[in-house]
């Protein structure tokens, strides 16, 4: 098929999908208290996770084709972190999405919007496998900012009860190397915490 056509495609599915995901809010917020309310909750979910998935697939079809440079701004770690636990759509029951106690710049400079398409990638990766808690952060570390991404899961290596798309590394990976400086470019990076859990880190110069 030819890309362009690939390209309109799914861009057309993209904007469908914003259009369901507006219409199963707004029935989620009409049935109010009723018992109907959880299970148009739970397909508003999966609606904003596909779509998720779906800019990531763009952003990864962006860096092939045309390559991806990040725009790189002065941020506030802090107040970035804390915006997208606030409007994060993976809260499960149970599940405490928090921030890392570690130190926090007060200032960092990095692509905003593309490290949150690795971060929103990275939780999703990590909610498949937490047990209660799963904690963000941001750190400076060995002259690189360091985002993180910490599960209480088993760890990596554990056979995945729900089936990943593969997508989430890759996509991290592209976000990370497209910040550079001075010849030198990110990585992500997936293992285990020595406390237990899955750790990634996505490590930026």
């Amino acid at each position: 098929m030819d890309p362009k056509l690939s390209a309109i495609i799914v861009h057309d599915i993209k904007n469908a999908l914003a259009i369901l995901e507006g219409e199963l809010r707004q029935l989620t917020d009409a049935l109010g208290d009723k018992p109907e309310r959880a299970q148009a909750g739970r397909a508003h979910t999966v609606c904003l996770n596909l779509q998720d998935k779906l800019i990531g697939f763009l952003t990864l079809y962006k860096a092939s084709s045309q390559g991806l440079v990040a725009q790189i701004e002065d941020v506030s770690p802090h107040d970035f972190l804390d915006e997208l636990i606030a409007s994060s759509n993976i809260a499960r029951a149970g599940i405490t999405l928090a921030l890392s106690p570690a130190a926090m710049p007060a200032v960092a400079f990095f692509d905003e919007n593309l490290v949150t398409l690795a971060l929103e990638a990275a939780l999703q990766n990590a909610i498949r496998f937490a047990r209660s808690r799963i904690e963000i952060g941001c750190t400076e570390r060995d002259g690189l900012l360091v985002f993180s991404v910490r599960d209480d899961g088993p760890g990596i290596g554990t056979k995945e009860k729900i089936a990943s798309t593969g997508l989430g590394m890759d996509l991290c990976n592209v976000i990370a190397a497209a910040h550079a400086r001075d010849g030198s470019h990110g990585v992500a990076v997936l293992g285990n915490h020595p406390g237990g859990g899955a750790l990634f880190e996505l490590r930026l110069p």
